[in-house]
Formats: C-alpha cells, structure tokens, sequence
C-alpha cells in the first residue's frame, strides 16, 4: 500500500512540474503579446501625434500663401 502511495505522489509531483511549466511558457507569451501591443500603440500615437503637426504646418503654409 505505502509502494503505491509514493507512486501516486511522484506522479503527481510529475504532473505538477509539466503543468507548471506549461503556465510558464503561457505567461511568457502573453507577455509577449501584451508588451508587443503596447509598443504598437504607442508607435500609432506617435504618429498620431506627428499627421498633427504636420496638418498644422499645412494649413499655416496655406495660410501664408494665401496672404
């Protein structure tokens, strides 16, 4: 009975490990994506943030030829 007990236990310990890693490995990649999109986002506002200026500088040349 005890032979069995410690044959369940180190299956278990086994499956905890291979689980274990498999949560690793997920995580790793959703960090992945997540720190991918981030920077993403901050690329698109970015340039947001330069079609801005640029839009500005036009309507000031427009302004200024118009004169």
């Amino acid at each position: 009975m005890i032979d069995f007990i410690e044959q369940q236990v180190k299956a278990s310990e086994r499956m905890f490990k291979v689980m274990f890693e498999d949560h690793k490995e997920r995580m790793e990649g959703l960090q992945m994506w997540a720190d991918m999109n981030t920077s993403l986002i901050k690329k698109l506002e970015e340039r947001d943030a330069e079609i801005e200026k640029l839009r500005a500088k036009i309507v000031a040349l427009e302004a200024a030829e118009a004169l």
